[in-house]
């Protein structure tokens, strides 16, 4: 996730200890834990993961009540947070809800990132989706074909495939009619890819797409695996160096067509994507052991994530790690108490033999969990660039 400033009166935070002195600048919401998708590569939902518990199937028909999101949009709104990305563990558009969310995060000014299947979305809501200016839409196919994607989507077919593509350009006609696709594109479509071996030979046909659906940005991400169920998927050196290739020539062909098109189409945060897939581990489907070691983590004072249970994570991998309930305490309270400042304390300081670290990520076997994956790499990185070369000799600000 990107797109986030960082505030200069956050040095002063930094600096003072571990409390935060304004909200998080974004705060993910997972609405719901529903969805209408298999998809082969989930962490959540692959067939690959086998017959899921009795507890697992009561955890993915959680969701937020519309009453609990609108009451801390309303919080969050006051505390100066200016983002929220709906996404998780479901699809937030099997919220029985879902529109009435998304106008209440603009009634609110927040910028709304959304990531879906686009499964859900017809043309009504589309041309709603349009009006309400909704800023960034991740739209995850993971195929460039409509075979590929059926493949990939057990419980899908071809048609849907085809019926996504339909939509996409719909909003590109709707959003060219509201004038509303050059330069500061509403919504921003960004289609997103999980690159694995069942998919790797179609990153051209992945950015066929998005030049016929005239998306704003196409991006791609490494598997995340689950140890001994989707390890399967994860690319040979030999695949990964075919991407790496591919990867790079579709970018120049971007380029080539971006000096003649108006609407201009990037793949965004490819170098790190290149750097995630060519690291040491990256066949052990760990991607950030030459990355996340060398700084510490931020995103404590910056971002949020909230469970479709009401729990509070602190941050995308610490979802075994609750600093709090909303149901049970404001936001506000649960921003900077004791939990939150812990995970704050213990993340900037970074010691890989701390335990605390083998709750991060999806693989208790792993006693650091960051290096297999970080999803919110892209924030810690503009915060260290822009802060880091403050620290002093122990890691500490002066």
């Amino acid at each position: 996730m990107s797109n986030f400033e960082p505030a200069d009166s956050l040095l002063n935070d930094l600096k003072r200890g571990f409390q935060a002195s304004k909200g998080p600048e974004i705060v993910q919401f997972d609405i719901t834990n529903r969805c209408n998708n298999n998809c082969l590569c989930c962490w959540n939902r692959s067939p690959l993961l086998g017959e899921l518990s009795v507890d697992k199937i009561k955890e993915n028909n959680q969701e937020l009540t519309f009453e609990i999101i609108k009451k801390t949009l309303e919080e969050l709104r006051l505390m100066g947070t200016k983002t929220i990305f709906l996404a998780g563990g479901g699809e937030p558009f099997a919220h029985p809800q879902i529109m009435k969310v998304l106008r209440c995060a603009k009634e609110n000014n927040m910028r709304v990132f959304i990531n879906t299947n686009f499964t859900f979305i017809n043309q009504e809501m589309a041309e709603e989706i349009v009006k309400l200016k909704i800023d960034h839409i991740h739209v995850s196919l993971l195929a460039g074909t409509a075979v590929t994607y059926a493949k990939i989507h057990p419980n899908k077919t071809e048609a849907t495939f085809h019926k996504i593509i339909d939509l996409l350009k719909y909003i590109a006609q709707l959003k060219a009619r509201a004038g509303q696709h050059l330069y500061d594109p509403l919504p921003h479509i960004n289609l997103y890819y999980v690159v694995f071996n069942k998919n790797h030979k179609e990153i051209d046909k992945m950015i066929d797409l998005a030049i016929a659906t005239k998306a704003d940005s196409v991006e791609f991400t490494p598997l995340d695996v689950i140890a001994g169920k989707t390890d399967c998927l994860l690319l040979s050196r030999e695949e990964a160096e075919y991407v790496k290739e591919m990867v790079n020539q579709q970018s120049l062909r971007l380029d080539q067509l971006n000096i003649r098109e108006p609407v201009k189409i990037y793949i965004t945060q490819k170098d790190n994507f290149i750097k995630r897939i060519g690291s040491p581990e990256a066949l052990l489907g760990r991607y950030e052991s030459e990355i996340i070691v060398n700084q510490p983590c931020y995103v404590g004072w910056v971002f949020a994530r909230i469970k479709a249970d009401g729990n509070v994570n602190p941050c995308l991998k610490a979802h075994r790690i609750s600093v709090g309930n909303i149901y049970e305490k404001s936001f506000t309270k649960i921003w900077n108490g004791p939990e939150e400042q812990l995970f704050r304390e213990k993340a900037f300081r970074h010691d890989q033999a701390d335990p605390y670290f083998n709750l991060i990520g999806n693989d208790s076997n792993v006693k650091f969990g960051c290096i297999k994956s970080c999803d919110n790499i892209q924030i810690n990185h503009e915060m260290h660039n822009k802060y880091g070369s403050l620290l002093g000799k122990k890691g500490e600000f002066a």
